[in-house]
């Protein structure tokens, strides 16, 4: 196949992915908002907001996981808004912010990540950097968000070998376990092979679902390819960014708009629980208005 073939190949993917199908369009209104489920929230001195979520799941009573997605990290800082909050570009401030986090929450079983590490090429280095100086304790697990592969930076399997000097096991549409609980992660659905993915997911209660984009699960539950998992964790639209009380995000970069655009859900069929993250950092405009820098404590009950 030629480039020129291969290129318009993609684009007419890319094209096929964002149209919805009726059974998506009735598919994603099984899932309700679970507010409910975030039993605390506490803010730390940099601001940082840490989200305490309690997921109802006896045979995995006790165990306890950290998730972080978005951090974008780059040489321009974000500016916040209600209440005022500057994270500071580069790695400080995240350095900063997850040292005062481990001195508040007890320490996870597992730590996940989301996806999207960097929003500038020249920050790799020193954003895996940051990922060291993360407790060496418990397991750590990580999926590719849009930014690690649409930017073309570094091929997929090098991201693995990255991540895995920092500590964390990259999981492309694969699982692994871990304190009695099964990691699945999904790759990316807008730019790597998450919606097509034939891999098997077990069909168990002590499975967790590493989705960065909310859409490649709410697809693949379509298909019941994620029937049984009990939890799944996702990142991506960052709540918007600009959020307005009452009405929530103005703008989404979920392919069902508001449907899935921020917080704790649970279907209402296999009741399952999604919590889209608003992640750490900001990509379209570097501010966030309503919607602080957060991170998600998952106990499990």
């Amino acid at each position: 196949m030629s480039d020129v073939s291969a290129f318009k190949s993609r684009i007419y993917v890319r094209k096929q992915r964002t149209k919805l199908t009726p059974e998506q369009r009735a598919g994603v209104l099984l899932w309700r908002s679970a507010s409910s489920l975030v039993r605390e929230t506490r803010v730390l001195p940099s601001g940082l907001h840490v989200r305490f979520l309690r997921v109802s799941k006896p045979c995995l009573a006790g165990r306890t996981l950290l998730f972080f997605s978005d951090p974008h990290i780059r040489t321009s800082g974000v500016l916040g808004f209600f209440p005022g909050i500057r994270q500071s570009g580069g790695t400080e401030w995240l350095t900063e912010s997850f040292r005062e986090l481990f001195e508040v929450i007890p320490m996870p079983d597992c730590i996940l990540f989301g996806g999207d590490l960097v929003g500038e090429a020249a920050w790799i280095d020193r954003s895996l950097a940051f990922l060291r100086t993360i407790p060496s304790g418990p397991r750590k697990f990580a999926v590719c968000g849009n930014w690690e592969l649409r930017r073309r930076w570094l091929p997929a399997e090098r991201w693995c070998d990255l991540f895995a000097s920092a500590g964390f096991q990259l999981l492309m549409n694969e699982t692994a376990e871990a304190c009695g609980i099964r990691f699945h992660g999904l790759d990316d659905a807008k730019e790597g092979d998450g919606l097509s993915c034939e891999a098997a997911i077990p069909c168990s209660e002590n499975v967790c679902v590493l989705s960065h984009n909310p859409d490649t699960a709410a697809a693949m539950l379509l298909t019941d390819k994620l029937k049984g998992a009990p939890l799944i964790l996702c990142g991506h639209t960052h709540g918007g960014q600009f959020r307005i009380p009452g009405f929530g995000a103005v703008i989404t970069s979920s392919r069902f708009s508001k449907r899935l655009e921020y917080g704790a859900y649970r279907h209402s069929l296999t009741g399952a629980t999604m919590y889209v993250s608003a992640g750490i950092g900001a990509t379209w405009f570097y501010a966030r208005i309503c919607c602080p820098p957060e991170v998600l404590f998952v106990n499990f009950c």
